[in-house]
């Protein structure tokens, strides 16, 4: 082999391409939990922002052991009230509830937690601001009072990857089992969107030839939204399959 070509071979994943944020003010990060390397894009890995509906994942774990649902698959009867979105306008269970993003399902989750179980829970876990206080229905969206930035997504679900949550291996592995988006084999992805007021989030990780890679995508701005999130996130990592 060339000593041109081992050059480079060693340069170019110094340059890997970036993640297409287009018209968005974006940030990600990549974590690869079998190296430990931690890649970032963008400027904002630390700035804090509305978890929206990325918060779902706890709130599962929260809902499970706190016991107030039985089981991802227990059903809740619509309460009537027409929402935005057709999809949400119908009784749901938590694994078809979190698959559409139904609000409404969650902010129940929360009333049944209550304010001091739902404290209790985001604080123990170290979930970015920790802070509740805002509305028990409404804290995890738009101008509610929590917080976390991609840096702080990341950490959180590389723990909830590595079982190093304080929850029950089974609400762990229910959280994870109802994000999962694809699964064939050895490959698994799994994640949530979350949008609210012109912020657009996609978290998950994904699980190939042994190897797993958590990751936080954030994109700000006019019109962003979690599902831009996930279309860039989906773009970037199918190059990097």
């Amino acid at each position: 082999m060339s000593k041109l070509l081992i050059l480079c071979m060693l340069i170019l994943p110094l340059f890997a391409k970036e993640p297409n944020f287009g018209k968005y003010d974006g940030s990600a990060v990549i974590l690869d939990l079998n190296s430990s390397k931690r890649t970032v894009f963008g400027t904002r890995a630390d700035e804090r922002l509305s978890p929206c509906s990325t918060f779902k994942i706890l709130n599962t774990m929260i809902a499970l052991d706190t016991g107030v649902i039985k089981d991802e698959n227990e059903t809740l009867k619509w309460d009537g009230v027409v929402r935005e979105y057709p999809v949400w306008n119908h009784d749901h269970s938590m694994r078809t509830a979190i698959a559409v993003s139904a609000v409404w399902f969650y902010q129940e989750m929360a009333r049944r937690i209550g304010v001091k179980q739902m404290q209790e829970n985001v604080s123990k876990v170290h979930y970015g601001n920790e802070d509740t206080s805002r509305i028990l229905t409404n804290f995890w969206l738009g101008k509610g009072s929590l917080k976390i930035s991609p840096n702080e997504q990341v950490d959180f679900l590389s723990r909830l990857v590595r079982h190093d949550l304080p929850f029950s291996s089974r609400a762990m592995n229910i959280a994870k089992d109802i994000i999962t988006l694809k699964k064939h084999g050895e490959y698994q992805l799994a994640g949530k969107t979350g949008s609210c007021a012109n912020v657009g989030w996609f978290v998950g990780f994904v699980k190939q030839y042994g190897k797993t890679k958590v990751f936080a995508f954030n994109i700000k701005g006019d019109g962003a939204s979690g599902k831009e999130a996930e279309r860039i996130a989906y773009e970037y990592l199918q190059n990097k399959e």
